[in-house]
């Protein structure tokens, strides 16, 4: 049975559960070169509200979007690369030459279980001591490449820089602000709730400020009185207007997100500019599609700062494919409490089922604590 989650009319204002119906969909058996694997667990990104149908009918700014009636896209369409997709879990038949059933990918990009999909645009998943597949999704996934690129490549990032971070406690804000303070930065959150200690006291950033208890204006005049060298953008909205006050003469702005404004309308305007005029700011967006060749080099990366206890992760699962639509409400609304993720069903029980390589593979429970370090 591939249950799925189809839109049935276009949301107003933040998704509910009315918008959507759970039903069946068909499997699809692949085909030369396809294979078709089970997934085990989904990520929700804020984007993906992006992704439904606008109430308007306009096209959504991220490219495709599912239709009335479609099962709901949870990431990019159609996909490149495994890293576009969204989902982790096993093979249960392949007609590509370099996977067998038992193993673990990462791909798919809609809200259903079963997924049949080129074996080009899927992620061969290797279990090692330690694996957990959550992390999969998150910190050795799609959120901490973002990371990664945005400080690498669109940034200019220096020790003794004092760096703001916005969604400091999500997916991505998690190894941004673990990055820029190992890099030598000072780095001060923006959270809520008790994320705020979460980023402080796990995490290890300089200080957070609790965008429910202060203003964020206030937050920053108490927590970065010399200014700010460098803002790490997931919000967007009034965030970005409040931190271009507090913005150091050029100071850096790198824009990863704007979670804040995806459960809105497009607004004509964006924040007033005069500041990046005055204070010769640089505003650099980024698209974490023209750095995959670097991934390889960042999964190392990650792994040794995993193994060393130098980078910490978390995730927030909730169960069943039936509560997706109410897991991207709480990424929308900042409930979460790390990366979200949706468990569809049971966890490959051992994980690694194959010998590559003439080496023997480690055995490893898939049951876990739902922290990914």
């Amino acid at each position: 049975m591939n249950t799925a989650v189809r839109v049935i009319r276009a949301p107003q204002g933040l998704p509910r559960a009315e918008d959507f119906s759970i039903g069946t969909a068909e499997v699809r058996q692949p085909r030369d070169g396809e294979v078709l694997f089970r997934a085990s667990l989904l990520a929700i990104d804020p984007s993906a509200r992006r992704r439904l149908p606008a109430s308007d009918g306009r096209p959504g700014p991220l490219g495709a979007v599912a239709g009335i009636g479609g099962i709901v896209l949870a990431g990019v369409s159609p996909p490149q690369a495994g890293l576009d997709g969204a989902l982790v879990g096993e093979v249960v038949a392949s007609r590509h030459p370099e996977f067998v059933p038992g193993d673990l990918v990462r791909g798919g990009n809609t809200w259903q279980v079963f997924h049949t999909f080129r074996g080009e645009y899927l992620d061969l998943l290797e279990p090692r001591p330690g694996f957990q597949l959550e992390a999969e999704l998150g910190v050795l996934g799609r959120p901490g490449f973002v990371a990664y690129c945005g400080l690498h490549f669109a940034a200019k990032l220096e020790a003794g820089m004092t760096v703001v971070i916005s969604a400091a406690g999500g997916a991505v804000g998690m190894v941004a602000g673990q990055l820029a303070a190992l890099a030598g930065a000072r780095v001060v959150g923006i959270a809520s709730g008790d994320k705020v200690a979460y980023v402080v006291d796990e995490l290890g950033l300089a200080d957070c400020i609790d965008r429910t208890n202060e203003t964020i204006t206030a937050g920053l005049a108490r927590t970065c009185p010399e200014g700010v060298d460098l803002y790490f953008d997931n919000a967007g909205g009034e965030t970005l207007a409040a931190v271009f006050e507090q913005l150091n003469d050029f100071g850096q702005v790198v824009v990863c997100g704007m979670a804040s404004e995806y459960n809105g309308a497009e607004a004509d305007f964006g924040p007033p500019l005069r500041p990046v005029l005055r204070k010769r700011l640089k505003i650099q967006g980024f698209v974490v599609y023209d750095h995959y060749e670097h991934y390889p080099r960042y999964r190392e990366w990650a792994l040794e700062q995993l193994d060393a206890g130098r980078l910490r992760y978390r995730v927030d699962v909730v169960d069943g494919l039936e509560n997706a639509p109410r897991a991207l409400a709480n990424v929308l609304t900042g409930r979460n409490r790390g990366r979200q993720l949706v468990q569809l069903g049971p966890l490959p029980h051992v994980l690694g089922q194959r010998t590559r390589q003439g080496t023997q593979p480690d055995t490893v429970v898939g049951e876990t604590e739902g922290v990914s370090a």
